[in-house]
């Protein structure tokens, strides 16, 4: 076997290893997270224009300790059909036989969709009972879509040092990541992988300072994935349609804290944290509303500039100050809480959901559950005034 990471990575001691140090219950997610990292980077050795996408690339952007697991790699591979089975060849003979590849034939297949799966299989190093290899899903967009990409290197995760790999730009993986929850459209269907995009596009917001160019970026992957999905799905839907959805999506998300919130969803957040994320980034479901209300924020803005309500400029200072004042309001404690939080929700410009249940969330939660493009200024000057 022929590894681009160093051998030391794979052994079992290492895997026990970190995934005690960055809090991984199962260590299972610390090797599979691994082999996804070896696995693209090898498919880049061999194909030097694929391009690294989904919720892999997404963590190479994220601090350390915020990362969460992945089972799949997802690649842009702009490569004709019969080019697919070359490209799996030369990873293998360059990996050699330890990983196995075997093509996946969906039962009802999508015509116009440019997206060939392989299974990539090969032995665990852990103790296992019902489990003597790992299973990794491939899948290879052959799309040519012209999204912006950077070259990473010397990345530090929580299961490996990523030498180099070429990921979408952090613009460029929040646009495509926000239309995967358009639901009813172009959205995913299984709705069980919703709570690790939510995680995704949050992380990313916390994480990184919102430039000009990110906006940029992040509109220009939305008028282009819209475009490609639509075709896919044989329907008519305009990039501002999509965003409808997706807020609507992220308004159902924002319910998972009170007693509207659906049985199902909360179950798929379970399961996405007990596997997929770190102990000290699981959080209660009043976390989950709040990042569903902030993504919901980010899409309103990015809805509104689409519109030629905002313009670029706006769009990052409406950002970036929304989180600065979440930021804040997670510090306060004692009597101004209750006072604060009554007159944020006096700032709220439209009926909210289960007001009453509001009376007892944190300020952050009530903050971007009231907060919209237009009364941010309003809600600043609020908390300015009272801290």
């Amino acid at each position: 076997m022929k590894l681009i990471h160093d051998e030391k990575y794979f052994e079992k001691e290492e895997i026990l290893k970190r995934a005690k140090k960055y809090g991984f219950p199962n260590p299972l997610a610390v090797e599979i997270f691994l082999w996804d990292c070896e696995l693209a980077t090898q498919f880049q050795e061999v194909c030097p224009k694929i391009v690294l996408r989904g919720g892999a690339a997404t963590q190479l952007h994220l601090p350390l300790k915020i990362q969460r697991g992945s089972r799949d790699i997802d690649i842009m591979a702009p490569l004709e059909k019969h080019e697919v089975s070359e490209l799996i060849s030369g990873v293998s003979k360059s990996i050699g036989d330890y990983v196995r590849f075997e093509l996946y034939k969906p039962k009802k297949p999508v015509p116009k969709l440019p997206l060939i799966t392989y299974f990539a299989k090969m032995p665990t190093k852990l103790d296992l009972r019902k489990r003597e290899e790992l299973e990794i899903k491939i899948d290879i967009s052959l799309e040519n879509i012209s999204l912006p990409s950077v070259e990473l290197r010397d990345v530090k995760t929580f299961a490996v040092n990523v030498k180099r790999m070429r990921c979408l730009t952090v613009g460029s993986l929040i646009g495509d990541k926000l239309l995967t929850l358009a639901k009813g459209s172009i959205g995913m269907k299984d709705e069980s992988d919703y709570p690790k995009q939510i995680y995704d596009i949050d992380a990313l917001l916390e994480s990184t300072k919102i430039s000009e160019k990110t906006v940029n970026q992040m509109v220009t992957s939305i008028n282009l994935l819209t475009k490609i999905e639509a075709g896919y799905r044989n329907i008519e839907i305009t990039p501002i349609e999509a965003l409808d959805n997706v807020i609507a999506t992220m308004n159902k998300y924002s319910l998972i804290d009170t007693s509207g919130g659906n049985t199902g969803i909360k179950k798929n957040i379970e399961a996405f944290q007990q596997f997929f994320v770190s102990k000290n980034r699981r959080c209660p479901y009043y976390e989950w509303s709040s990042k569903a209300l902030r993504i919901r924020f980010l899409t309103k803005l990015i809805f509104e500039y689409m519109n030629n309500n905002l313009t670029e400029s706006k769009v990052v200072k409406l950002i970036n100050k929304s989180q600065e004042l979440s930021s804040k309001l997670r510090k306060i404690s004692g009597p101004l809480v209750v006072k604060l939080r009554k007159d944020l929700l006096r700032l709220a410009e439209t009926k909210i959901p289960y007001f009453k249940e509001m009376r007892g969330k944190p300020l952050h939660r009530v903050f971007w559950q009231i907060v919209t493009p237009y009364n941010l200024e309003k809600v600043e000057s609020l908390i300015i005034s009272l801290i």
